[in-house]
């Protein structure tokens, strides 16, 4: 009778209340994967619900986390594989915890959200730096790039693409354990350019490392930050903080937007002057090992944001 009672109280209102896009596994572990290599893996989305559905948004909590495109609408049922791709060259060692957010809505207003969780020990083997490019300019600008193999039988590297075009990788010397290139990137238009450089290795464990590569570029009315990169340096374990003083052309006061942080953990907060400028402030815990990031700055009527490259090493 209770059964009945329940189905029938379905039958009258629907689905149950709650997401109507679930994805699935909620949650993956990777156990311990190597840095440098990307790892691809992928979820189910699927609608839950009684109503035809649309993934309205997918969310990465580090820019290492790259979702593919959002599936649009899906019919009552319906499911699609939705793959995620992450980046690990800037990773510190150590336990590391990511969380997809997928957003989802329908057409009777109803909204939500689920969040996936992925779960991996990293283990640095080769060191490259940096280990990522966030690049700010208005003419061509050549970046060198190490690759370094403490171990007794150092890897070779055999090969390199880039997936921005113009952009060429060139060999440029080194020493056993040690491999030295030249990244020439080209005159940037207006706007922002993502992408990797890729480097083959003769190790099968390291068969491709992926070099995460953003190139902001540089127009007229532009701002710019002082000091253009940040290195921080120390103890693992030590809180620490550095100044950013952003400023732009005009007379205008230059107001943040907004601020995002890819590849380390770090906190940002700003304010106003001084006088037209402003100051940004970011913070973090030096973790045991090195990583290499950037901050994006946003602008209030600028449409190209400042890119900050901030190296955190911690001993």
């Amino acid at each position: 009778m209770k059964r009945w009672v329940s189905a029938a109280i379905l039958a009258i209102l629907g689905a149950p209340a709650g997401a109507q896009v679930e994805a699935t596994p909620g949650e993956i572990n990777l156990g311990e994967i190597l840095a440098g290599p990307a790892h691809s893996r992928e979820i189910i989305l699927r609608n839950m619900g009684s109503r035809p559905a649309r993934v309205s948004g997918l969310a990465g909590s580090c820019g290492c986390l790259l979702p593919g495109s959002a599936p649009g609408s899906l019919a009552p049922g319906e499911s699609r594989a939705l793959p995620l791709h992450l980046r690990t060259a800037s990773l510190p060692a150590g336990p590391h915890a990511w969380t997809l957010a997928v957003s989802s809505a329908d057409d009777a207003g109803g909204e939500w959200t689920r969040r996936c969780r992925i779960n991996a020990t990293v283990k640095r083997v080769v060191e490259l730096e940096p280990a990522l490019l966030a690049i700010s300019t208005q003419r061509e600008t050549s970046v060198a790039l190490t690759l370094r193999d403490r171990r007794e039988t150092p890897l070779v590297v055999t090969g390199w693409t880039s997936t921005i075009p113009g952009l060429v990788v060139e060999k440029a010397g080194g020493m056993a354990g040690e491999t030295r290139l030249m990244a020439r990137i080209p005159a940037p238009g207006q706007g922002r350019v993502a992408g990797a450089i890729l480097l083959e290795t003769s190790d099968p464990a390291h068969s491709r490392l992926e070099i995460p590569v953003t190139v902001q570029g540089r127009g007229a009315q532009s701002a710019q930050a002082s000091p253009e990169s940040l290195s921080l340096s120390g103890k693992a374990g030590t809180a620490m903080s550095r100044l950013v003083r952003i400023s732009a052309s005009g007379d205008a006061p230059v107001r943040i937007a907004e601020v995002s942080v890819e590849g380390i953990s770090a906190s940002t907060r700003h304010a106003p002057g001084p006088g037209r400028h402003a100051t940004l402030r970011v913070e973090t815990t030096l973790p045991a090992g090195s990583a290499t990031g950037s901050v994006r700055v946003r602008i209030e009527g600028l449409d190209q944001p400042v890119m900050i490259p901030v190296m955190v090493e911690g001993s």
